[in-house]
C-alpha cells in the first residue's frame, strides 16, 4: 500500500497529539490556600538567600516577610496610635510557622513545579530542612470512569472501529488532564462520536451530520467545555479533534486500499438520510451517560468538601470555615481584620480623640462626617458632609486598593481567600474544603445537555406519533 501525503500528515497530528498529552499532562494539586502554595524554609536559611533561589527558576510575585509594607499611609497622619497599629504586627505571624522554626513564602500556583526544583536545590547545597504544601493527587477514578464509558459506547457500536478511532483521542486526553469537567466533556465527545459512527460510509453523511443537534451539539459543548479550563486545555482538546478526523482519514484511505484489492465491491442501500442518528436504542444509551455523569458530578461536590491533608508536620496559617475553630487556637488576621484597619488608618485624621468611641470597634454601617461653613442671608451656617461610609461599597474600594499595590502584599493573599475565611494554625495543613465554580457549572451544563437532546427525542417522536 502507497501511502498519500493526506494519510501522511494525518499520521504526524495523531502522533505530536499523543506526545503532546503526554507532555502537557496536568495533575490537581492539593494545597491550602487558593492560588497559592506554601514553601516552608528553616530560619537559619536567610531569607535573600532563599529567594536568590526561587529567582532561579524565574518564580516571581513571591510573598514574603522583607516584602512587607504599610499598605496605607495617610497624609496627614502617617502615624497611628498602638492600638490601631496591632494589625500591622499581628499579619506578620503569617510569615513563620506556630513553633517559630520555619519561614513562610506563599508562591503563586503557576510556580509550584519550579518551586519543587528550587527547594530541592536548596537541600542539596546548602542541607536546610525545607519543604512545600502542595501535593499532587492522580484521581484515577475520573479518567477510569471516561474508560468505562468507552468499553459501554464501544460494546454498543456497530461500526466499532469507527466509534474507537474517533474517541480515542479524547480517552487519553482524559487520563492527561485529570479533572472532572475535561471528564464530564469527554463523555459528551464519545456520545457524539458513537451517534454519528451509525451512517459512516453512507451517502450524505457529512450532510446529515451537520445538521443534526444530536451530533452537533454534545461535540461543541464537550470542546468548548475543556476550552474554558486553560489555554493549555484549549490546545490539547482542538489537537483531540484534529486526531479524531485524522483517524477517520486513515480508515478511509484503509477502507479504500482494501476495497482496490477486491472482486467484488460492497454497497450500502439506503444513504445517511434514511439513517435516524437517534431513535429508541440510541435514546436508552444518551439516557445512560446520565449516570457516569452524575458519578462525576457527586465526586466533584464531595472531593470539594473533604478537608486537604498535606504532609506538612509543621503548624502553619490554614484558612478554616468560622465553626471549625477550637477552643484556645490562635486567629490570624484576616481580609475583614485589614478593612477595618483601613478604616482606622482613614477616618483617623476626622475623629475626635476626645470621645471614647475613637478606640471601638469599627461597626457597619459607621460613618465619617465633617463640618462646613457657608454663608447665608448673611449668616455662617453650619452643615455636615459625608466622607465616606464602612459599607460594602468601601470594602470594594479597598479591594481595588490592594490590586493597586505595588508589591507582593499578604493582604493579596487574604483577597484571593474570601473575606468569610479564619486563619489559624493547624497541623498537617488541614483546611476547609472548597468547590471550583467554573467546573461545578461546566459539568452541570454537560449533565444537562443529554437531557436536553432526550426531550427534544421525546417531542419529535411526539409528533410524529398524532
Amino acid at each position: 500500500m502507497k501511502f498519500n501525503k493526506t494519510a501522511a500528515v494525518s499520521l504526524a497530528v495523531i502522533i505530536a497529539t499523543f506526545i503532546l498529552s503526554i507532555v502537557l499532562r496536568a495533575v490537581p494539586v492539593s494545597r491550602i490556600w487558593n492560588s497559592y502554595s506554601v514553601a516552608y524554609v528553616e530560619k537559619s536559611l536567610s531569607e535573600e538567600t532563599v529567594l536568590s533561589y526561587f529567582e532561579r527558576y524565574s518564580i516571581d510575585s513571591v510573598i514574603s516577610l522583607g516584602g512587607q509594607r504599610v499598605p496605607f499611609v495617610s497624609d496627614f497622619t502617617p502615624v497611628l496610635p498602638q492600638r490601631d497599629s496591632s494589625y500591622l504586627s499581628d499579619r506578620l505571624s503569617y510569615f513563620f510557622d506556630l513553633s517559630d522554626t520555619y519561614c513562610l513564602y506563599y508562591i503563586p500556583k503557576r510556580n509550584d513545579s519550579a518551586c519543587v526544583k528550587a527547594l530541592e536545590e536548596i537541600v542539596h547545597d546548602t542541607n536546610t530542612p525545607c519543604g512545600i504544601d502542595g501535593k499532587q493527587q492522580y484521581p484515577w477514578l475520573v479518567p477510569m470512569i471516561v474508560l468505562a464509558v468507552f468499553a459501554m459506547f464501544l460494546f454498543l457500536s456497530r461500526n466499532r472501529k469507527v466509534f474507537a478511532l474517533s474517541s480515542a483521542s479524547i480517552v487519553v486526553l482524559s487520563f492527561s488532564q485529570v479533572f472532572y469537567p475535561v471528564a464530564a466533556a469527554a463523555i459528551l465527545y464519545m456520545l457524539s462520536c458513537y451517534l454519528a459512527s451509525r451512517i459512516w460510509g453512507r451517502r450524505k453523511a457529512f450532510s446529515v451530520l451537520k445538521k443534526s443537534i444530536y451530533v452537533t451539539l454534545p461535540l461543541v459543548v464537550s470542546v468548548l467545555s475543556i476550552m474554558f479550563l486553560s489555554i493549555q486545555s484549549a490546545v490539547l482538546v482542538l489537537l483531540c479533534c484534529a486526531s479524531s478526523i485524522c483517524s477517520l482519514i486513515l480508515l478511509d484511505t484503509w477502507e479504500k486500499f482494501i476495497d482496490s484489492k477486491s472482486t467484488f465491491k460492497f454497497v450500502r442501500i439506503f444513504g445517511a438520510p434514511q439513517m435516524p442518528l437517534m431513535h429508541h436504542a440510541t435514546a436508552k444509551h444518551t439516557l445512560f451517560c446520565l449516570v457516569p455523569l452524575f458519578i462525576l458530578l457527586v465526586i466533584f461536590l464531595l472531593s470539594s468538601r473533604i478537608s486537604t491533608r498535606t504532609e506538612t508536620e509543621i503548624s502553619i496559617p490554614v484558612p478554616v470555615h468560622s465553626s471549625q475553630i477550637n477552643d484556645g487556637e490562635k486567629i490570624l488576621p484576616g481580609l475583614n481584620d485589614f478593612y477595618k484597619w483601613f478604616w482606622k488608618a482613614k477616618s483617623y485624621p476626622y475623629r475626635n480623640l476626645n470621645e471614647s468611641s475613637a478606640a471601638a470597634e469599627v461597626e457597619e454601617g459607621e460613618t465619617v462626617t465633617v463640618p462646613r461653613y457657608e454663608m447665608e442671608d448673611d449668616r455662617i451656617v453650619e452643615s455636615e458632609v459625608l466622607l465616606m461610609t464602612y459599607d460594602d461599597r468601601f470594602r470594594e474600594e479597598v479591594n481595588k486598593e490592594i490590586e493597586n499595590l505595588e508589591y507582593d502584599a499578604v493582604e493579596k493573599l487574604m483577597k484571593k481567600q474570601g473575606s468569610d475565611v479564619t486563619v489559624v494554625y493547624r497541623n498537617g495543613g488541614e483546611s476547609r474544603g472548597q468547590t471550583d465554580g467554573l467546573g461545578l457549572i461546566l459539568i452541570l451544563v454537560c449533565l444537562f445537555v443529554p437531557m436536553f437532546l432526550l426531550l427534544i427525542y421525546v417531542l419529535k417522536s411526539g409528533r410524529k406519533s398524532r
